[in-house]
């Protein structure tokens, strides 16, 4: 207070009583606070974005996705999983039984590579270990996994000859629901090898080119779908983590006349970067576009496993699903996020630390309810814009704008302080807040897209919450 009263002293002095209006000597009115230069290339990108707001916030919808996800979740509730690990162990002698050897001896060295790194990821064994080794047996599972139906009636399973791998059950009105994986082609089934035969566990997977997935509910609710895997090394042994693979997943649904497909494709680099790719559609438009291109440089699993990372699981259903994939793929970077929005807007991130901005997001998600003040935000945003770096643009346009983040009263509590977009376009003097300069139909269309986009993020993560739950404790020995 001392301080400001001096400067008000001190400029008095200089200026005269007009210090609390102006201090031109040319009239005694207020000036107006400079205008900040708007030009033709971000007016021409907040009209797109409105546009595309208005056109998301119609459109985009998974009712049918969402529909597919809840039937899905209650199947699996209903199943016994005593009683459908019995089944899987009962399936091992017939796994066992199509079987044929492999002579360490004989392998290639991309072959032996392949093996020794998955060996090494399921049991900590040495590439001098592996070497000790005589061989290991190869299951051919196609004649036993991809012909099999098990169904679940009143707490007991059966076993019978089936198309496909189908799990079925039959509820207590004697509604059946499914759930059938088809192998594209005969004995191009799942194979996995078996090492320490003592144990006879499996331990790595090499799965079919194609999976048709269908899944028919009691209710009347229908998926269908496929998944493609394909690997870049010529070997039948797949490592997730050291191979050359790639997997798209395609998902259909119909629910009250309305179809809508789920696209995603994930490429893995021998240098364990990861391409990864989403789309969504309504009725056959593509009405939403996710990329993420090269995450490598992997963090140590001292920092992955450390409590600070972990403490994200407690953050919300995002920031758990966040750090299960970020411990899935153990990479520190990003090369490229590239979000399309009405296939016009483009939104481009690289990120050069993950963990760094999961954490500070996560730190500012704590903060939500308390009323912070700006300084115990603004720390956290300023990590952010250290580590997190974007562009947006207009396609088939030369408009492009440098992004940052910076913290302003904003947001969905706006007692609170919250980072916020600011874009910059060529020839503007400072970077503008984007929610400042959109409309209020903006807002609402902006926040009910988001929503739509969290709730299906929320399906997603309590279905596989609830999943892992359900067959965690089968074990396959």
């Amino acid at each position: 207070m001392r301080k400001f009263f001096n400067w008000v002293i001190a400029a008095t002095l200089i200026c005269g009583a007009s210090v609390l209006t102006s201090c031109s000597d040319k009239d005694d009115n207020p000036v107006e606070p400079e205008k900040p230069v708007v030009n033709a290339d971000r007016q021409a990108f907040e009209k797109e974005l409105s546009s595309a707001l208005q056109k998301s916030a119609e459109q985009i919808r998974f009712d049918a996705i969402k529909q597919a996800l809840v039937t899905i979740g209650t199947f699996f509730e209903t199943i016994d999983e005593d009683a459908l690990g019995e089944q899987v162990t009962n399936m091992i002698p017939d796994i066992l039984a199509n079987t044929s050897p492999v002579v360490i001896a004989n392998l290639s060295e991309e072959e032996f590579k392949a093996v020794s790194t998955t060996l090494n990821e399921r049991f900590d064994m040495s590439e001098e270990e592996v070497k000790k080794m005589d061989g290991f047996l190869l299951v051919d599972a196609y004649n036993t996994i991809g012909t099999k139906k098990v169904t679940f009636k009143d707490g007991k399973a059966t076993q019978s000859e089936n198309d496909g791998f189908c799990i079925e059950n039959i509820d207590k009105d004697g509604k059946s629901s499914s759930i059938t994986l088809k192998f594209k082609e005969e004995h191009d089934g799942v194979r996995f090898f078996v090492a320490r035969l003592a144990k006879v566990m499996p331990v790595c997977i090499q799965f079919p080119k194609q999976i048709d997935i269908t899944v028919s509910t009691a209710n009347g609710v229908e998926l269908s779908g496929s998944v493609f895997l394909n690997t870049d090394v010529p070997s039948r042994y797949i490592s997730f983590k050291y191979s050359q693979w790639s997997a798209l997943c395609s998902l259909t649904a119909d629910y009250e006349g309305r179809n809508e497909t789920l696209q995603a494709l994930v490429l893995h680099g021998q240098d364990r970067s990861f391409d990864i790719g989403v789309d969504f559609g309504i009725d056959g438009v593509e009405k939403a576009a996710l990329t993420v291109l090269g995450m490598n440089k992997p963090y140590s699993d001292e920092y992955i496993d450390s409590d600070e990372l972990k403490g994200l699981r407690d953050c919300g259903p995002f920031f758990s699903a966040a750090y299960d994939v970020l411990k899935a793929i153990n990479g520190s970077t990003v090369d490229e996020i590239e979000f399309t929005l009405g296939r016009r807007l483009v939104f481009t991130v690289k990120v050069d630390d993950v963990a760094a901005c999961l954490l500070a997001l996560g730190n500012i998600r704590k903060l939500h309810g308390t009323q912070p003040g700006f300084e115990a935000v603004d720390k956290y945003t300023q990590i952010l814009n250290d580590h997190f770096h974007y562009t947006v643009g207009i396609k088939d346009t030369n408009i492009k704008a440098q992004g940052s983040l910076v913290t302003v009263m904003k947001g969905f509590n706006k007692m609170e302080f919250q980072p916020a977009v600011a874009l910059q376009f060529a020839g503007e003097t400072k970077p503008m807040v984007l929610m400042d300069r959109m409309s209020e139909q903006d807002m609402a269309n902006y926040k009910m897209m988001i929503g739509a986009v969290e709730e299906m993020s929320t399906y997603v993560s309590e279905m596989l919450k609830k999943l892992k739950e359900k067959f965690s404790g089968i074990k396959i020995m």
